[in-house]
């Protein structure tokens, strides 16, 4: 199964991104399961900016990738409808 795009979050990322929109402003520990390692990638891709010290919030660009359509691989027995 070929990697998911950068631009998409996998599931951990999705849920420290969730967990900011519901709640702006949170701190690191409260991003689990989100380690360093992964709050550093999202900062970096510009989904999470740090705000007042040691809090984070999501950006427009996490709101984004909250909001991008996962492509979901097409098997040769999958119907349309």
């Amino acid at each position: 199964m070929p990697s998911r795009a950068s631009h998409l979050p996998h599931y951990v990322e999705r849920a420290a991104l969730q967990k900011l929109r519901a709640t702006p402003g949170l701190p690191a520990p409260n991003l689990m399961p989100a380690g360093p390692k992964t709050i550093s990638k999202m900062a970096a891709k510009g989904w999470i900016e740090l705000q007042g010290g040691m809090r984070y919030c999501i950006t427009p660009a996490g709101e984004a990738a909250l909001k991008a359509e996962i492509p979901m691989p097409r098997s040769p027995h999958t119907r349309t409808r």
